[in-house]
């Protein structure tokens, strides 16, 4: 994750850093003062931090078994989550599907798991759709997910919610057949899970641009 996130940021602000070379002025100041704090995003719910958080993924109203896409987002979510909120201490995915197993998998309240594996704040997630095909020839990345915070400390209120949105990978064009489905899959799920996750932590305003074109060659 360090490494993509610091390419792109190098090659944008060395991009930068050329057109304000010749650039005179308090404008090429304040092009400088940007190299050297970058552009921060605020999280938009930073109560996950200090927190044992369990994060789970529902599909299509019903759990997702090992090696489903509800599993893998909600496992790259947990590892982007891990990385990047002060403190948070992440209820460990196995835990998770271990407790789901023991109830027959026949679950489908947030709120039940978060008392079952005793977290703080559950962050859930529902997959309403997910698909990596555009006809026959075209791979193209395409999310319906909505996510709701549940703080179990207040009996499971919801204290932050996400509204359903399309998530589209690649946003413009499509990928051909030839790169394969599973590579792809792989990597649509990294930017789904980026694009869920960036809720909950400050982020460099920089990491928004060319997401699409960080992938070309992997």
């Amino acid at each position: 994750m360090t490494s993509r996130r610091n390419v792109l940021k190098l090659l944008s602000l060395g991009s930068l850093a050329a057109i304000t070379s010749t650039a005179p002025g308090c404008g090429f100041m304040a092009q400088m003062m940007y190299l050297v704090q970058g552009d921060k995003v605020d999280a938009k719910f930073s109560g996950l931090e200090n927190k044992r958080v369990a994060v789970v993924c529902l599909d299509a109203n019903s759990l997702g078994g090992p090696g489903s896409e509800a599993d893998a987002l909600a496992r790259q979510i947990g590892v982007t989550l891990g990385y990047n909120v002060p403190g948070i201490d992440l209820v460990r995915q196995a835990e998770v599907e271990d407790w789901i197993d023991n109830h027959n998998g026949d679950v489908t309240d947030y709120r039940e798991i978060g008392r079952g594996v005793k977290a703080d704040m559950v962050l859930g997630i529902d997959l309403g759709s997910f698909s990596i095909h555009e006809g026959q020839t075209l791979l193209k990345g395409r999310a319906n997910v909505s996510t709701r915070v549940y703080d179990m400390k207040q009996g499971g209120k919801v204290v932050f919610e996400s509204p359903r949105q399309e998530i589209r990978f690649p946003e413009n064009g499509a990928r051909h057949v030839t790169e394969g489905d599973a590579n792809f899959r792989t990597i649509f799920l990294h930017t789904l899970s980026q694009r869920i996750a960036k809720d909950f932590y400050a982020y460099d305003r920089i990491e928004d641009y060319g997401l699409d074109a960080a992938f070309i060659g992997d």
